[in-house]
């Protein structure tokens, strides 16, 4: 008899313990960033059309005055060596320019609570001129916006 609340008690620690560390490796499926002048919020898809995530990956960015929302098809999701690269084309003006806004979301192994970061967007304009002289000095440009960011899981 005593042997079988031993079990007991090792099955609830094992399974508290277990409960523990699923909480702190979750991946977070939300960021929302703001800086000076710039606000963005990514929700991480899970590309099922029923369950407690969103069914599509969302990126929508304020810059200014200017609002442009994104799905999926309309980001691109790089891994690289710092983290997730994710970048979206603000505008495409043929034989002229593109802009792009890119940002990097490093590795995050949420705990409990939503994880604060720093972080930058990019802010690029590619010259793709039709015809004239090559450019001299620096050629596609970037700014950059310094953002306070927050990580977190968010069900739906």
């Amino acid at each position: 008899m005593k042997s079988k609340y031993v079990t007991m008690i090792a099955g609830v620690l094992l399974s508290a313990g277990l409960a523990g560390t699923a909480n702190a490796i979750q991946q977070p499926n939300f960021y929302q960033c703001s800086g000076h002048g710039a606000d963005l919020t990514l929700s991480i898809g899970s590309k099922a059309e029923v369950g407690i995530l969103p069914a599509a990956t969302l990126l929508n960015l304020e810059l200014g005055w200017k609002k442009y929302s994104f799905k999926e098809a309309d980001i691109t999701r790089e891994s690289t060596m710092i983290g997730e690269l994710w970048e979206v084309t603000l505008e495409h003006i043929p034989d002229l320019r593109i802009d792009h806004a890119t940002l990097v979301i490093p590795q995050i192994a949420l705990g409990d609570a939503p994880q604060a970061f720093s972080n930058q967007l990019v802010l690029t304009r590619v010259a793709t001129p039709f015809s004239g002289e090559p450019a001299k000095g620096v050629v596609n440009a970037s700014r950059y916006v310094d953002l306070n960011c927050t990580a977190s899981l968010v069900y739906y």
